[in-house]
């Protein structure tokens, strides 16, 4: 619905040409049949006549503008008999004083609030009165069946006072008749509450424990996949064969499906060291047969130290610019990921336009650099919907976000706090509102000091409203939660119970929502991580044969990856194999450490990839 005066002002604009032709000056309503007819554009003069917009003649009502299809729409004031006669009588509501039948004083009329679409008059704003909030001093009369407006006076019927009761203090006089039985339905629902919320707490705790284990999971799967790569880039994997076979095992060695290789004290074999290298385990019994994989480095230290000294220098130096190379393009992928990921789940909680809208003239609190390097916005600068349109282009909408104060925690309980309140609304039934709830385009869903009804709660429902709602008569979603229990086990404690098993299901139902979150997010970052992978992979040659489950040939050893052959392994289940075997250029970061503090560079390096 609309509030009357918030149309005074407005201009009036033609669709046809987007003319702005006229301002609204007045309403113009019939108090038989309740109905806005028209919109007073001119009150006319000794020499010229009124002029008016018929209601069935405006195309739309806007927050800032009344929309027409043309100028045909403006009519004098004579081409609408309806009309002419009220102009005539010159009824004026505001100021207008209301009463009941029998004499009680509702106040005095300031506003009235109408359907837009059907020009239908909901009720009257009044000021002071029987009803008046404590807030604002005003009230919301209903409109009635039966209305009699005179000149000074307007009266309605007795049952209007009744509508314009707050419905919210019936709980305590049901409480104090229920005595001790109240107060043992009160301990049991209690009871079933904590209950419920200690089952909920047990099931995000549950969540959390199987996700930790799982990120644990993938933490130890990626520093084995990091420590076989290092242990057969310096010791070929044939070598390691020849190595282990005939050896003793000085620890058992597992696989990561679980699977025991062999035992300590077990002698390998060559059947147990062809099964490891299947497995990917092969560095593992490499060094648990007594493999040293610092001493085969000190050894091709050695052996290519005895080169020449030219031949050295050029190794070094080449070694060196592929070393700096590969740290520098680690640390870009790793912050490409990082940005990526972060991107990801900005997005995934707060829609990329509702970022915009938030952002929109407010003042970054840091620099926002672009991929590029380019600054997009210095500190202090005023955000405009340019400078946000193109931090979207280049995929930074989400840092400036939160460089203009974003909060994913916030937005995170904003969707909570508007979950509940979707579900318990119908808390707000009966209550007094203390101030207007409008939406972004000011259509009104509750006037101040209007005693919310269902048709009330219907339209914050469909507008979106349901939290400025509750708000608007005093109730946070969580006291809203509470009160609902209350008001369901006032009255029988099989209702208490009702109330219990629904705030449970509302529980599950949230966690349910959190958990899809978060598998959504994790999937997320496991397909940037495959494309990373499949960056790094294509045009590069493999070292082994890749087959698929009926043993086809996807790739024999030198072939390129192509797109392709990355679509067939992943459709045969061998995507991760392909991905291990991608070859690369040997590569001798040792030859840079011929003195022992360069040697120690080399054990520090291990160590820490390895406890990582």
């Amino acid at each position: 619905m609309r509030r009357g005066s918030d149309l005074l002002g407005q201009v009036v604009v033609t669709y046809d040409t987007g003319e702005q032709i006229e301002r609204i000056q007045d309403l113009i309503f019939d108090q038989d049949s309740y109905q806005l007819l028209g919109l007073l554009v001119d009150n006319g003069g000794l020499f010229r006549a009124a002029r008016v917009i018929p209601f069935d003649n405006l195309q739309a009502i806007g927050p800032n503008a009344v929309v027409v299809p043309s100028k045909a729409a403006v009519v004098k004031v004579g081409a609408v008999p309806e009309i002419k006669a009220i102009v005539r009588r010159n009824n004026v509501l505001k100021g207008t004083r209301i009463l009941t039948v029998n004499g009680r004083d509702l106040g005095t009329m300031v506003d009235l609030y109408f359907d837009e679409h059907t020009g239908c008059v909901e009720g009257y704003e009044v000021s002071g009165g029987l009803f008046a909030d404590a807030y604002s001093g005003r009230s919301f009369i209903p409109a009635p069946q039966t209305l009699k407006i005179g000149e000074d006076i307007a009266f309605v019927p007795m049952e209007t006072a009744e509508l314009m009761q707050e419905q919210v203090g019936g709980i305590k006089g049901a409480v104090q008749a229920a005595g001790d039985t109240l107060q043992v339905t009160t301990t049991v629902a209690g009871r079933k509450l904590q209950e419920a919320a200690q089952t909920a707490t047990e099931r995000l705790q549950e969540t959390t424990e199987a996700v930790g284990k799982r990120l644990q999971d993938v933490n130890q799967a990626t520093v084995a996949s990091i420590t076989n790569t290092i242990t057969n880039t310096i010791v070929d994997p044939a070598a390691q064969k020849a190595f282990v076979i005939g050896k003793v095992a000085a620890e058992d060695v597992v696989a990561s499906d679980g699977t025991l290789l062999v035992t300590q004290g077990q002698l390998v074999t060559f059947l147990v060291a062809e099964e490891a290298e299947r497995l990917g385990v092969l560095d593992q019994l490499y060094r648990v047969t007594g493999g040293r994989v610092v001493t085969e480095l000190n050894r091709k230290i050695q052996q290519t130290a005895n080169t020449t000294s030219v031949q050295f220098q050029e190794i070094v130096d080449t070694t060196g610019e592929r070393l700096q190379k590969t740290a520098g393009l680690a640390n870009e992928i790793l912050r490409e990921m990082t940005r990526s990921a972060a991107a990801r789940l900005t997005n995934a909680v707060v829609n990329p336009e509702e970022q915009k809208a938030l952002i929109i003239d407010r003042v970054v609190e840091c620099d926002v650099i672009a991929p590029d390097g380019t600054l997009l916005i210095a500190e202090d600068q005023l955000i405009t919907l340019e400078i946000a349109d193109e931090a979207e282009r280049q995929g930074v909408l989400d840092q400036l976000f939160r460089a203009a104060g974003g909060s994913l925690s916030t937005e995170l309980s904003n969707l909570a706090d508007s979950f509940l309140a979707g579900h318990v609304v119908e808390q707000a039934l009966g209550r007094r509102v203390h101030r207007i709830v409008q939406t972004h385009e000011a259509l009104v869903v509750a006037a101040p000091g209007q005693i919310v009804t269902p048709q009330v709660i219907e339209r914050a429902r469909t507008y979106g409203q349901e939290q400025a709602l509750l708000n608007a008569v005093g109730l946070t979603s969580t006291e809203a939660v509470y009160s609902n229990a209350n008001r369901k086990f006032t009255d029988t404690s099989e209702l208490v119970l009702d109330g219990v098993i629904q705030m449970r299901e509302n529980a599950n139902t949230l966690l349910v929502v959190l958990r899809e979150r978060f598998e959504y997010l994790r999937k997320q970052a496991v397909k940037v991580l495959e494309e990373q992978r499949i960056k790094q992979a294509l045009g590069r040659p493999v070292n082994r044969i890749i087959l698929d489950q009926q043993d086809n040939i996807i790739l024999s050893p030198g072939d390129i990856i192509t797109h392709r052959a990355i679509e067939l392994a992943r459709q045969a289940g061998v995507l991760d194999i392909l991905f291990s075997s991608v070859w690369k250029t040997p590569e001798l970061p040792a030859t840079v450490l011929l003195n022992s503090s360069a040697k120690t560079e080399v054990k520090d390096l291990k160590s820490v990839v390895l406890s990582s």
